[in-house]
Formats: structure tokens, sequence, C-alpha cells
């Protein structure tokens, strides 16, 4: 919702040489309309059926960079299968940086209406879920490249820590 999944993400795919795939976008590719004209033709309840379908798919794959819509992991059978096949970065920024980043666009259905009071509630409504993801970044203040380079950071030092501790013997008593 705005915290730049999209455009990170695809920065993020050209920094690790992966495939990028955002799930909005794909919907939009594989039913022919728009997110907005998704809702506005079939209503939430369609999308969030086709998106969690499109979701347990694609959390199947290996060694891609995948953007997820803003309310895609709410739903809890969908959050356990990409925190178990992949690693879940939740991106986030402050309530008035994404207030000014959303005014500037009409593409999203979910916040229709007084923008901050949908930003906020939505927020509430997603904080739960997005509060259990490990790996947090702070969008406010970075660029998309900024951003990607940081994650790529992260991802390189935790394979490091990943393959020392294969390496060691450890003994559990």
């Amino acid at each position: 919702m705005g915290t730049g999944k999209t455009t990170i993400g695809r920065e993020l795919a050209k920094v690790t040489g992966r495939k990028f795939l955002d799930i909005d976008l794909e919907l939009e590719r594989r039913l022919g309309m728009s997110v907005n004209e998704i809702f506005d033709t079939h209503g939430e309840e369609f999308f969030r059926q086709h998106e969690k379908a499109l979701a347990c798919e694609v959390a199947e794959l290996t060694n891609r960079v995948i953007a997820t819509g803003g309310g895609t992991i709410v739903d809890p059978d969908t959050f356990e299968l990409f925190q178990k096949n992949g690693l879940l970065i939740c991106l986030y920024t402050g309530q008035e940086d994404l207030v000014g980043r959303l005014e500037r666009t009409d593409k999203r259905p979910m916040l229709r209406g007084e923008l901050r009071d949908r930003v906020q509630l939505l927020m509430q409504e997603r904080k739960r879920i997005y509060d259990q993801v490990k790996i947090r970044i702070n969008t406010t203040h970075l660029t998309p490249m900024t951003a990607a380079r940081k994650i790529h950071e992260l991802l390189n030092a935790r394979h490091k820590i990943l393959d020392e501790l294969s390496n060691r013997y450890i003994e559990l008593s």
C-alpha cells in the first residue's frame, strides 16, 4: 500500500539477478483488467480469491522477488505459505509520507474515500499480521535503489551466517 513494494522489488530483482513478479500486475494481466476495474466489476471477494490462488501458485517458485499486494498476506494461509517457502520482508513508511505517496495515484481501490482515514484504518487492520514479519525496512527516506541495496546486503549477510552455521558442529545437550 504505497510503501514501494513494486518499485523496490524491481530494483532488488535487478541487483540480485532474479526474476521479478508483482502479484497485482500479474492478476491484471491474467484477468485483463486493472485492479480498480476488478474491484468495480467483481468486488473485493472475487479479487481476494484470485489473489490467494495466484499467491499459492507463486509461493512455490524459487529465485524470485515477489511483490505482494498490501492485503495479500493478511490471509493467514497465504502468510504461512510465504513464510514457509521464502523470506518475507515488510516495507513500511510513516503515515504522513504514505498519505503523500498515495495522493499521487488513483490505483488503490481499498483507499477510496477520505484517504487519511482509510490509510489509518487499513494500517490498523493489517498491523497484527505485518508485525509478524521478522524483517522490516522503513522506506520513508530511502530511494528504491537504496532500499534494494540494503535488502541485498541483508540477504548476503544472512546467507553468509547460514553458510557458517552449516559448516559448524553443533552439540545440543
